[in-house]
């Protein structure tokens, strides 16, 4: 239970982080009107994830699944800087 906690919390973070990027960095229209209501998600998606961590059968399967997550959203985030234009 204590390593599903601890998942939730070090890599929730940077995952509700990098989603909340790559989803302002490809809004389609000024990125400069989404940036505070997408401040304003960040919070309760971080929480949503940390939630959804005790749906895991097991601590490692929840840091396994979170560091994957994490890696994807940041590699989408990369691609996303580098191939579109943006701020």
């Amino acid at each position: 239970m204590l390593a599903k906690t601890f998942a939730g919390i070090v890599l929730g973070l940077p995952l509700s982080m990098a989603l909340v990027a790559v989803a302002i960095w490809i809004w389609p229209h000024s990125s400069e009107s989404v940036v505070i209501p997408m401040m304003v998600i960040f919070f309760p998606l971080w929480i949503g994830i940390m939630a959804a961590t005790f749906l895991f059968r097991s601590g490692v399967r929840a840091w396994a699944w979170l560091a994957v997550a994490n890696l994807a959203a940041f590699a989408t985030l990369f691609l996303a800087k580098h191939t579109m234009p943006g701020l």
